[in-house]
């Protein structure tokens, strides 16, 4: 009886969830109608800016009070209303004067690959988001549904850019470089022989799951196909299935759908959820590739140039050779440098038909069309022995063109100076022979550390929040979510606890550093951990965005070079004892590895006082100010050790000078397994962002 109650129940609740979703794609299309109309009206007025980020900013400080009024996570709505900003960006894009925008143009695209492959699925992102239909696979419909867009895939780049040549196709979308693997050099090389234009790009964010047969569980596996590269990364994935054999395979959706041809019903596939679905497999694991970030980036090829609206960011890539002289290269850059050209990539390859001869890949900011590139290149152009403009198209890869909308309260890093921090005399304080690499530099300028999508430096005040340790999934999900709603813009959290008494939490290791990791990708937010052993710097490196050395072991010289010796940002607190000299000693030895990425945080000195856990010392922020080029930070919570002085102490470090705050922030501080007592709950968090935004503004109007 309670079965069938409960079966009845379901069907009631699901069939609610089917109409809810029928009436929010109905709202979505009206939506679009209207964003459709707004773009038909930017096309004929061209002083009518493509984006107007006040006008975003609005909508997204609306959405974040409405979700709050119906008790929902204001960065999950956050993230659905990007995504509407996003297609409704490009949407009214594809408004705008393009040879595709004739409404009885058919148009046919090519690619290396296979039906549901990576090169496929950005395909059809590519060619959806400039039509604004679906495009459909060849293999679909019929000649009598004369689809507007068709897909083509081809085994090779070189078959896919013959049936360019042969108008057989009018695009091919081919890869041009992954964040892992890094550069595809065959493309560029077809690039620069064949008489072709890039007309667009795309970029992919590549989610790798393992799939199977249905009913066959990881345990039963005994084969993973994928193709070699995909493969590689997923190499530590594929280290804990003991037995299990790997085997390369033409791409990724081939080899999800090779499983139904039969012969091993035990064989598994690495590829796209996409591919999972299309060939009815099921998914036994998701991400499992060893980098969590994985984007690849597609040029989409023409035979012949595309406009590009003036209003559209926009890059120019070039291949060049230059003469065989010295200074050649750097008066080319130099070219770019002195009209204030961004090079965003530049890139050498060797030039087979000529020994020790390389040609030049490189990507500028700009569109052909502006002075200042136009200038630039016929400066350049002497200087080559070759100089081939492969083409102008909207820039979309390196930069974050669709801003996260604003959460509950935004962050103080959300509250940029108007300019960044003039480039000042060199203090007067003497220069330390011993710190090469830690002194101010000559010109005064200070050094702004990136970590991830977050920025520690003079541009902006940033906030770092979450628990003193990784207690358990959902603890660090819930805190995660917490200070993502609060404005942080780095999560941290503790794996490695090293606690005065043995009978302490010591943290999870290496499964919280995992877990952590986890809850940082899910709300889009890099992390920061400790580490405590030179042995444990290199797996914490792979999965950690950036690399805490806490106060017990700022002296502590082997971990400090092996730290130096990563390509991680490094956090650096003070010494529970050490004097400021100390400090940027320390700092030196991570530097002088190798290591320039390195942010200072003051977090309060032992004293004879007792009245605080540690006494903040507020004057070693603008003294470290002067004595080194290196981002400033404070902790307030290990100086406090109480919840009630930690807002206090925070704002005294804002009105000081500070480049940040590093705050322990907990969703349940009573319920915490180590330094509750100084953990700020939500409210607490929510009043401090609030506290520190008019301080933080002050200070951007001074700058």
């Amino acid at each position: 009886m309670g079965t069938n109650k409960t079966n009845t129940t379901l069907t009631k609740e699901r069939a609610a969830v089917d109409r809810i979703d029928r009436e929010l794609v109905k709202l979505l299309a009206e939506r679009m109608d209207a964003v459709q109309q707004i773009g038909g009206y930017k096309a004929e007025n061209a002083d009518a800016p493509l984006m107007d980020a006040g006008r975003e900013r609005v909508v997204a400080e609306s959405w974040a009070d409405a979700a709050r009024g119906h008790g929902l996570s204001t960065y999950f709505a956050g993230r659905v209303l990007r995504e509407i900003l996003n297609w409704s960006r490009r949407d009214q894009e594809r408004r705008l004067d393009r040879p595709e925008a004739d409404p009885e143009r058919r148009i046919r695209v090519g690619f290396q690959g296979t039906p549901a492959s990576y090169s496929d699925l950005a395909a059809r992102k590519m060619i959806e988001a400039r039509l604004g239909v679906d495009v459909a696979s060849t293999e679909e419909p019929g000649e009598q549904t004369r689809p507007k867009a068709t897909r083509h895939g081809y085994r090779t780049f070189v078959d896919a850019l013959d049936a360019l040549e042969r108008d057989e196709i009018e695009y091919a979308l081919m890869p041009i470089e992954n964040t892992i693997a890094g550069s595809i050099n065959e493309v560029y090389t077809l690039l620069a022989e064949r008489e072709v234009c890039v007309v667009d790009e795309e970029v992919w964010a590549v989610e790798h799951v393992l799939c199977a047969l249905p009913g066959i569980g990881l345990d039963a596996i005994r084969t993973v196909r994928s193709q070699a590269i995909a493969l590689q990364q997923c190499r530590r994935f594929l280290d804990g299935l003991p037995g299990v054999v790997a085997e390369s395979t033409f791409d990724t959706a081939g080899a999800a759908r090779s499983l139904l041809d039969g012969g091993d019903s035990y064989a598994s596939a690495i590829c796209s959820e996409e591919a999972a679905r299309e060939f009815g497999l099921d998914v036994i694991r998701r991400d499992i590739a060893d980098q969590r970030h994985n984007m690849t980036r597609f040029l989409l090829i023409a035979r012949r140039p595309e406009p590009i609206d003036s209003r559209l960011p926009a890059k120019t890539s070039l291949v060049l050779t230059l003469n065989h002289r010295r200074g050649a290269l750097a008066m080319c850059l130099q070219a770019f440098a002195d009209r204030d050209i961004n090079l965003s990539k530049i890139e050498s390859r060797p030039r087979p038909e000529a020994p020790w001869e390389y040609l030049f890949y490189i990507d500028v900011d700009g569109s052909l069309d502006a002075p200042e590139v136009q200038e630039a290149l016929d400066r350049v152009r002497p200087l080559t022995n070759r100089l081939k403009v492969l083409g102008t198209y909207p820039r979309r890869a390196g930069d974050d063109i669709a801003p996260t909308p604003a959460v509950d309260a935004p962050a103080p890093a959300a509250i940029p100076t108007e300019k960044p921090a003039p480039a000042a005399a060199c203090p007067a304080t003497p220069r330390n022979p011993q710190l090469k690499n830690v002194n101010p530099r000559p010109d005064g300028a200070r050094t702004t550390v990136n970590v991830g999508r977050a920025s520690i430096g003079p541009e902006s005040f940033t906030l770092i929040a979450g628990p003193c340790a990784v207690e358990s999934r959902h603890q660090i999900f819930e805190a995660a979510a917490m200070v993502k709603d609060h404005g942080a813009v780095i999560l941290r959290g503790g794996a490695f606890k090293p606690r005065s008494s043995v009978y302490a939490f010591q943290g999870l290791g290496h499964e919280g550093v995992q877990l952590l990791c986890e809850a940082g990708h899910a709300y889009e937010l890099p992390v920061v951990t400790e580490v405590v052993r030179p042995e444990d710097v290199g797996e914490v490196a792979l999965h950690a965005d950036m690399l805490q050395i806490g106060a017990r072991s700022m002296q502590n010289f082997g971990l400090l070079t092996r730290v130096g010796q990563t390509d991680r940002p490094v956090l650096l607190k003070r010494g529970l004892s050490a004097t400021i000299d100390e400090l940027l000693s320390a700092a030196e030895y991570i530097m002088a590895a190798g290591n320039h990425r390195v942010v200072l945080c003051e977090r309060g000195i032992r004293t004879f006082e007792t009245a605080t856990r540690n006494t903040l010392d507020v004057s070693a922020v603008p003294v470290l100010k002067e004595r080194t080029h290196l981002p400033v930070i404070v902790d307030p919570s290990h100086a406090a050790g109480r919840t009630e002085l930690v807002l206090p102490l925070a704002l005294a470090a804002a009105a000081v000078g500070a480049d940040g705050l590093i705050v322990e922030a907990h969703p349940n501080p009573e319920n915490a397994l180590c330094d509750k007592d100084q953990a700020l709950a939500p409210d607490d968090l929510a009043r401090l962002v609030a506290r520190l935004r008019p301080i933080v503004a002050a200070r951007a109007e001074t700058d």
